[in-house]
Parts: structure tokens; sequence; C-alpha cells
């Protein structure tokens, strides 16, 4: 009996051994559909150079990447990123994730430059390209700005001596690739200490345009009033698009070196000794009058500061008064100078005023010490009307310290003149040189003989024979911005200036400190700078 057996062609393949054909499962693992192949990523560009571009509000540019699926199977893309987020570029999503075979997507990559750079970075892509697992864009672009830059940024002045000062430059530079405008300077300090010059006469009125490679210099001044520390910062506004305010820093510190107190009491009432010196020689009868016809203007001007007045006259050839002493106090007292004043005009032709008045001044001259004329706290006003040369045989300077040596201080004698003008003369009047040169030592005036206007002359003569109750000479260079002035120990904070001439507090006429006042002033002291 013959049995039948039947085989599949499958196993009888198996049976026979043929290993010819392969029968593949071409499901998905996952969605358990075919998949026909493996995916192939392609990026177009590859490589993106932005070139230069001007840095600023609105000023970017945007290039597009596609990204397209030349495989069999579906492209994934798993990640997209750049490899340095630092830099300036920026990107948007990609159109797809999923890209079948065949198709494409994009995405945008922005360039945005904040400064003047070179910038460079790749976009990595991921994917599910069993090849090229990460593939790079890469990125390129120069930014084009100007870049601020003080030098230095911070500097200390150290300390220093009030009064002394320092100065520092702050160089402003532009490290940049395009033009630098610098608009706007502040200096900002808690302290008066501290100053800001732009130097405007080097740099010019802002705004300031600086090159790339240029710079500009402005200094910062110190000079300390106090020992207290100082701090303070330059800031210059710019159109930097990274830094549109630049500071710099300073600090210092001053130091006291030194300080004085000045005191002062106000007199009560000031007084002034006036020594007229008459020409009484045959051409001067026009002149006297002129003199006497005019004294009610010079006594107007002392009775209407209460001034304590003492006036003697001599004359040209004599050194002995001519009458009695002529004060406040004296009935008729213009009679009385007018009586004095004519003095005729038969003296010497050799007029040897400064001769008269040194030997009127001597001790037992009736103008001298010991005299009741000549007082120790007065001021000593020496007058001389002439219109001849001065024939005395000493030199001008050996009058004048004689006259000064009557006093303790020199700022309490002044002599003036009414005399031919200085240096030519005028009509028939010749110059007084020796009088000339003590006016002009000691702040007197020296007047023409042959103006018509003798009452002005003699306002201002008495003015200048005044005690000058206003002005207070310190004992010590005082550093000026230090100085504080008190009256009865009240501080004055206003009424009074510093006369760095004379080296004095003046005040003003309407300030002036009463009779009896006590007047301090303080002030700190210069230190050796150099050091």
């Amino acid at each position: 009996m013959r049995t039948s057996i039947y085989m599949s062609p499958v196993l009888a393949l198996v049976a026979l051994g043929c290993n010819e054909y392969t029968i593949e499962d071409k499901r998905s693992d996952i969605t358990d559909e075919v998949d026909d192949g493996d995916p192939d990523i392609e990026v177009d560009p590859v490589k993106i150079n932005f070139g230069e571009l001007a840095v600023g509000e609105g000023e970017t540019k945007t290039e597009t990447v596609t990204v397209k699926n030349v495989g069999e199977g579906s492209l994934s893309i798993d990640d997209l990123y750049l490899a340095d987020t630092a830099q300036p570029f920026s990107y948007s999503a990609i159109g797809a994730i999923l890209i079948p075979a065949g198709t494409s997507t994009t995405f945008t990559v922005t360039y945005a430059p904040i400064t003047a750079e070179d910038n460079g970075t790749n976009i990595v892509i991921e994917s599910n390209d069993p090849d090229e697992a990460s593939t790079l864009v890469k990125l390129n672009g120069s930014g084009v700005a100007p870049i601020i830059q003080l030098d230095p940024v911070s500097y200390s002045f150290g300390t220093l001596y009030i009064g002394c000062e320092g100065s520092q430059p702050v160089t402003i530079s532009n490290i940049g690739n395009a033009d630098l405008v610098v608009s706007d300077f502040d200096y900002v300090t808690a302290s008066d200490d501290m100053s800001l010059d732009d130097n405007t006469v080097v740099n010019g009125d802002l705004p300031w345009t600086i090159g790339p490679g240029d710079s500009r210099e402005v200094y910062v001044n110190y000079a300390p009033l106090d020992d207290y520390p100082d701090e303070g910062f330059v800031v210059v506004g710019s159109n930097d698009p990274l830094q549109s305010e630049a500071q710099a820093q300073q600090a210092g510190s001053g130091e006291l070196y030194g300080e004085n107190l000045d005191v002062f009491e106000q007199s009560l009432q000031s007084s002034t000794d006036i020594l007229f010196v008459i020409d009484n020689s045959c051409s001067m009868a026009e002149e006297q009058t002129n003199l006497a016809d005019n004294f009610a203007s010079f006594a107007a001007v002392l009775a209407g500061a209460d001034y304590d007045y003492q006036v003697g006259v001599i004359t040209t050839d004599n050194p002995d008064f001519r009458g009695d002493i002529i004060t406040p106090d004296t009935p008729d007292l213009e009679d009385e100078f007018v009586a004095q004043a004519l003095a005729g005009t038969s003296g010497s032709g050799d007029e040897r005023p400064s001769e008269m008045a040194y030997n009127s001044t001597q001790a037992g001259g009736d103008a001298g010490p010991g005299s009741d004329f000549l007082r120790d706290d007065s001021k000593l006003s020496i007058i001389v009307v002439t219109d001849e040369p001065d024939s005395s045989t000493g030199d001008w300077s050996t009058y004048m310290n004689h006259f000064w040596s009557l006093k303790d201080d020199t700022d309490l004698v002044v002599v003036s003149a009414i005399a031919g003008d200085w240096p030519s003369g005028c009509a028939t009047a010749s110059p007084s040189e020796k009088f000339y040169y003590m006016s002009v030592a000691t702040g007197g005036l020296y007047l023409s003989v042959c103006a018509t206007d003798w009452a002005s002359h003699l306002e201002s003569i008495a003015e200048a024979s005044k005690i000058d109750l206003s002005s207070f000479e310190l004992t010590q260079p005082p550093v000026p911005e230090t100085i504080e002035v008190r009256i009865d120990g009240v501080i004055q904070t206003d009424g009074w200036t510093y006369n760095d001439i004379d080296q004095s507090v003046d005040f003003d006429d309407d300030h002036i400190p009463s009779g009896g006042t006590v007047i301090e002033v303080e002030y700190a002291l210069y230190g050796n700078c150099s050091e």
C-alpha cells in the first residue's frame, strides 16, 4: 500500500535545503506598518555668512535653511539648537519634525549683532538619519558699531593737603569700527571738591564724533577743602549700542596741614590825623583859593562817616603848624582852615614839601611822636598841594620809610598830592616826582592841580584819608574756600569777599561790622603741595 505525502512549498524548499530566498518582515515594530527604507538628511545651505551688519535697533538679517529627506524612510528631527547660546544668533521653530521621504521643511536663522565683533557658531540638527545623526549649519557674521572705552576706569588721587590740587586726564577712546558720537557729560559726586573739565577749548562743543581708533581727553580736578574722603564718577553718554553710558570713578581724601585764627576788634570811632603841606610860593594864589573854597567838601566826607579827625597845616618852607589843630569841635572850622590854607605867596621858591613833612613829624615837631597831633591808633594822611617839583634833598623812599616808621601798621599811612600832572605836568604846573611815588606806594591819590573841580578832588582825598573799616588783612595766606567769618561769634555766610591781592577779608558797604564788635576769621593754611 503506497502512502501519499503532501508538503507545503515552504517546507519543500526547506527540505530541499534551498536558501536562495529570504523572507523579511517589513512591518514597523511601533506602527505595525511597512517601512520601506532609511531616511537621509540633506541641509541647504550648510554655511551662512551674514557679512557685516550695523548694530542698532532693528538692524538684523535673516536667512532660511531647508531640511530635505532624500532617503526612503521618514526623517525625524529629534533636536535643533545653537552650539553657543552666547552668540547673537537666533532661530525659529522648524516647519515639521517628521519629514516623509522626498519632502522638505524649513526654519530661519537671524543675526542681530550687539557690538563690534566677529561672531560665529553652529546650528546643530539631530535626527534619525543612521549615517548622520548630527548635521551642522555653520554661522558667521560681523557687527559694525562704536565701542566706548574710558581710561583709567578707576583712579585715586591719594591724600592731598587742603588747598592743594590734583588733575587726572580721563581718555575717551573708540575701540569699535564705526564712529562714536559723544552726546553728553555728567559728573556725579556728593562733594564740591571734585569737578570735571571737558576740555572744550581743545575738544570743541558737544556732540563729539570720535572715529575708530581715535580718542579725546577730559580732566577731573580735585581740590580738597576738608579732611573727608571724596568720590566722583565721570558719566559719558554716547551712541555705543551696548553701553550708552560709560563711567569712570575717582577717589581721594584731604588732609589739614594747619589752620589759623585771626581776631580783630572794630574801632568804636575811627580817627585820622591829616597833615596839609601847602606850597606858599609866588605862583600859588589861585591854588590856595581853590583849596580853601572847597574844604567844606573835604570836611563833609569825614563828618558823614562820624570820623574823629585832626587837621594840621604847614607850608613847603616851614614845618611848624600855621595855627591850632583843627578838629570837628573847632568853632567855625571852615573859617579856621581858610585862614591857614591861604598861606600867602611870599614863601621860598625852593619848595621842599617832603623835607618839611619829615621835619614836622620828627620827635619834638608839631606833628611828631608825643605831640597832640599824632595819635597812636589814628591813620596819618599827608597831603601836599603844589605846582612845582619837590626840591627836598633826600630820596623819596627815605622820607617814606620815616613816615611808615611812625605807625606799627604801614597801612595806617597814606600820602596824596594835588600837583602837576604826572609825568609831563600841566599848563604852568610841574609834576612832583617824590610825592607821585609816595602816593603809589601807599595807595594814595595823585590828582591834577590844573583841574577845575577841586571839590571832587578833596572828597576823594578825604575818602583815602579814612581808616578802612571794611577790610581786615589776614596774618597768613589762607585757603580761600575754607575761610569762615564770625562777628561776635555768629557765622557770616554773605556780605564779605576774600581779596587775594591784599590778603584780606573785605566787607560790603552794607555789612561793615559795627564799632566794638569782634571779627574772627578762621581758615586752613596751605601745605606743601609738591609732597
